[in-house]
């Protein structure tokens, strides 16, 4: 698969998920960048980059190839990770963008109103943009930034037991 649908299909997944539950599927932070909004570590991995989370990475997704910028499944990953619920935002965002052109998902992704022209370099969307960009109100946004820091202490104290 081009390597750029790839890293498109995997930031729009998670924005589905944001503005369902107010939390992404990757756990991956979102920037701008000058061909549209990407999961900066995700977009690292691609090529090659990113040390720290090789290990994860490696034994199933090939790094882009200097040719063709294609990443290739190297091994199933299973989806043992994933609910049936984030399965679903993937299959159909998969469905519904799987066909675009480079063009047609460059030109998608810029539309997007979390989406900022940065030149020649990056600026990270934080969740709150995201979520403005979906229609969420402030309210609304203060209460799910509120029980996400809940879920992350709560999963913090469980792995220090």
């Amino acid at each position: 698969m081009d390597q750029y649908l790839f890293i498109k299909m995997l930031y729009l997944g998670d924005r589905e998920a944001m503005g369902k539950w107010g939390e992404s599927i990757t756990g991956d932070s979102a920037c701008s960048m000058p061909l549209g909004p990407v999961l900066s570590n995700i977009y690292d991995l691609t090529k090659g980059d990113n040390p720290s989370c090789r290990s994860e990475w490696e034994p199933f997704i090939s790094d882009a190839d200097d040719d063709g910028h294609r990443v290739s499944l190297k091994a199933d990953p299973d989806t043992d990770e994933l609910c049936k619920a984030e399965i679903k935002i993937l299959t159909e965002i998969f469905t519904q963008f799987k066909d675009f052109t480079f063009t047609q998902i460059k030109n998608y992704t810029h539309s997007l109103r979390e989406y900022e022209k940065v030149g020649r370099s990056s600026k990270p969307i934080l969740p709150e943009t995201i979520l403005r960009a979906l229609g969420k109100t402030e309210d609304q946004i203060k209460e799910t930034r509120k029980q996400y820091a809940q879920v992350n202490f709560l999963n913090d104290l469980l792995a220090a037991s």
